[in-house]
């Protein structure tokens, strides 16, 4: 084993790096969703379902990574995540029926909820106070780049070979990280924490968590979560559906939104240092409430792309500054566990949402994401300005 001495700068491109390759399956899902309707027949409410299931992983398994990440190494846990993720794609390359797609797509969920507790602690914990927000966001670019390769991935792999193969394009990428995750050590000043939690009831972490405060930023991810996930879901459907395009070039804009956020991401965490998260996220969520209305309103395939490239920038700008709102109020030996339960609120949404558009969709049209959507970012909206912090 050998420790990162370089300074926090290099431990941070390390912790992006990993980040990037977690992400390259996040968004496949749900842009496989009209590929996999039409080759094995399904209904929009079974596809719904199927994107459902894996996120009762991610809540399942949610405490007990983040009560893992505050007293086990956190490189040990990335690696094993990135290796979850490894077998999921190694099983639908293998046999790709319905039943191994759903159990691949909860494996990447499972990954993606083992990973964030002990890589969002890194970070904050390698981040000089000063550049919290900022380190956050450099992090979270890096997964926001991550979620871009995986649907432009499809969209290219879908020009000459089937769907399967844009999981097999990442394989030897994520399994040199995993490999190194394993034998690197970070220099992170949380150590102490480490060895003293050894001792100490499970439970301590979630007595030092769950505050009233923490509780109501946790109910503002949950509408955050709820607006997002509405539009996400279903977004390629919708291009496909209602605005005719194919289905590759629906997964490519579906990835090009958050390719653009790579830039987002990042001015975000400097909003949210400069600007104080009310006047940023107020200033942020304003803007992404009327470029989903403009979306709705648009006549014409390229008008809704560009309302949606729009929106999408604007909406992953607000990820830096409610992540380092969890750092600034929990202690750092707790951060594992409030990262866990951060992901909650997405885990939750993540379960109802897709079924419950699924039946409204059945009923109506699938433009029904739009008004929903745009109610959801209101509350936020709403919530923003009454939070005490």
């Amino acid at each position: 084993m050998f420790i990162v001495k370089e300074g926090f700068k290099i431990e941070l491109l390390f912790l992006c790096i990993s980040h990037t390759m977690l992400h390259v399956y996040t968004q496949l899902p749900l842009a496989l969703l009209p590929i996999l309707i039409d080759e094995y027949g399904l209904s929009i409410l079974i596809a719904g379902i199927i994107v459902s299931i894996p996120r009762v992983f991610s809540l399942v398994f949610s405490i007990p990574s983040g009560l893992l990440a505050d007293r086990l190494s956190h490189t040990k846990l990335i690696s094993f995540s990135l290796f979850l993720q490894l077998l999921g794609a190694s099983l639908i390359m293998l046999l790709p029926t319905v039943e191994i797609i759903v159990l691949c797509f909860s494996l990447t969920a499972l990954s993606s909820t083992f990973y964030h507790p002990p890589a969002l602690s890194a970070t904050t914990n390698i981040s000089p106070s000063n550049f919290l927000s900022r380190g956050l966001g450099f992090h979270g670019a890096s997964g926001t780049l991550g979620i871009a390769l995986g649907p432009i991935t499809l969209g290219f792999i879908l020009s000459w070979l089937e769907w399967r193969y844009a999981y097999l394009v990442w394989v030897v990428p994520i399994f040199v990280v995993a490999v190194v995750a394993f034998f690197v050590n970070l220099k992170e000043p949380s150590s102490v924490d480490h060895d003293e939690n050894k001792g100490k009831s499970l439970t301590t972490p979630l007595k030092d968590v769950l505050s009233l405060t923490f509780l109501s930023l946790l109910l503002l991810m949950l509408f955050r979560s709820a607006a997002g996930g509405t539009i996400s879901t279903y977004l390629t459907t919708y291009l496909t559906e209602s605005k005719g395009l194919d289905a590759g070039l629906a997964s490519i804009i579906f990835g090009l939104s958050p390719l653009i956020g790579l830039t987002s991401v990042i001015i975000g965490g400097y909003v949210g240092d400069k600007l104080g998260w009310r006047k940023s996220l107020t200033t942020i969520i304003s803007v992404v409430t009327l470029a989903l209305f403009c979306m709705f309103l648009s006549a014409s395939p390229i008008q809704t792309v560009l309302f949606y490239l729009v929106y999408g920038f604007f909406n992953i700008m607000t990820m830096p500054i409610t992540t380092s709102l969890v750092a600034s109020i929990i202690p750092p030996k707790s951060r594992g566990t409030a990262y866990s339960l951060q992901f909650i609120p997405m885990s939750i949404i993540g379960i109802v949402m897709p079924v419950v558009l699924g039946i409204l969709i059945s009923f109506l049209d699938v433009w029904i994401i739009f008004p929903i959507a745009i109610v959801f970012y209101i509350i936020v909206l709403v919530f923003t300005q009454v939070l005490k912090m």
